[in-house]
């Protein structure tokens, strides 16, 4: 199952990366609902059920903004804050230590930047979720990842470049 899991990363870090590097958020939310449906699985594989939990509630937040964007209705705060919600009660559901925050604390960002307009912040929360994430996988053991990790921060970066307002 571990090569299994691994594999399922590349997959998942191939997604994720082409996400980051999209123009409209439509097209973002799309590739991360994709991305993180396989994270998720891969991280149930590795037996890590907070990440695992946090990227399948992720893959619903991230269908739910999608829809919004493409029906080009905005996104109300309650919809980020029933998501906050549900982020917070399966973090406390799944807890096991102080480590298993960590998912919690990264999705918690990750909704609040794919909730908010702009793009550019969006980028710079990915990026430093991206470091925090290092650490995380390299303690369940989703190597691949990390190298997917450092991908995602050098794919951001790019697309902060690309996409300046100047």
């Amino acid at each position: 199952m571990n090569l299994l899991a691994q594999i399922l990363g590349v997959l998942a870090i191939i997604t994720w990366v082409i996400s980051i590097q999209q123009r409209e958020k439509k097209n973002v939310l799309l590739c991360q609902a994709i991305a993180n449906s396989i994270y998720g699985i891969q991280y149930f594989l590795l037996g890590a059920m907070s990440a695992s939990f946090m990227n399948f509630i992720s893959f619903f937040r991230s269908w739910v903004f999608y829809d919004d964007e493409k029906k080009k209705r905005n996104t109300t705060g309650s919809s980020f804050l029933f998501f906050s919600f549900i982020i917070v009660v399966f973090g406390i559901l799944t807890y096991r230590d102080i480590f298993g925050l960590i998912p919690v604390f990264i999705t918690l960002a990750y909704s609040y930047s794919v909730w908010q307009k702009n793009l550019t912040i969006t980028r710079w929360i990915f990026i430093i979720a991206a470091f925090v994430w290092i650490y995380y996988n390299m303690k369940v053991g989703a190597y691949v990842t990390v190298v997917g990790n450092i991908l995602e921060i050098i794919s951001g970066i790019i697309a902060l470049i690309r996409y300046k307002k100047r």
